[in-house]
């Protein structure tokens, strides 16, 4: 009885005619969304991230997806080319806003950004654009970096995970031997 009862709700809701704006146009469909994801991304076979976000709405049209208090894991592991994906122990990017397009494969996280890589680095900047495609990420509204022991500022940055190379640009401050918590 319940199954027939979803099945008539489904076929009313999927029958009803769109609404149309102001422009005389049609509506975009629904957007998605969920409380509570769990997010995997594949290339073929191989995970290339995974994460969970409080909220996460997707957009059909454009494919945009906005995650609310998200953490994005980018494991360890190599291309089929023999290339680095991520560093040699994977990373975690957490972020309070993260805003991305599947169809461009890029995302920039924001609202106060952390990076932290199984080789205990944390990095700490406002806003942070990661490329899929490119296999990167730069921003430029300073950077914040915190290892075992050194401490480095900078106005801007790039992180080629293929070739895991940081780039640091603009007034750049460092500070060897200082611990992690300086």
């Amino acid at each position: 009885m319940s199954v027939r009862l979803l099945a008539v709700c489904l076929l009313v809701a999927a029958c009803k005619p769109r609404r149309e704006t102001e422009g005389g146009s049609e509506q975009p469909p629904p957007q998605v969304v969920l409380h509570g994801a769990r997010m995997m991304s594949y290339e073929g076979e191989r995970l290339t991230l995974s994460g969970h976000a409080e909220r996460l709405t997707y957009q059909r049209a454009g494919g945009d997806v906005l995650a609310t208090h998200a953490t994005l894991r980018v494991p360890p592991g190599t291309t089929e080319e023999g290339m680095s994906v991520g560093t040699e122990k994977g990373m975690d990017i957490s972020a309070p806003n993260m805003e991305g397009s599947l169809a461009s494969k890029q995302m920039v996280a924001s609202g106060g950004v952390v990076v932290r890589t199984g080789d205990g680095m944390v990095v700490e900047t406002p806003r942070l654009t990661y490329d899929a495609l490119e296999k990167g990420a730069h921003g430029n509204e300073g950077v914040v970096v915190r290892g075992p022991d050194y401490r480095l500022r900078a106005d801007r940055f790039e992180l080629s995970f293929p070739d895991e190379t940081f780039t640091f640009a603009g007034s750049v401050e460092t500070v060897l031997g200082a611990s992690e918590r300086d």
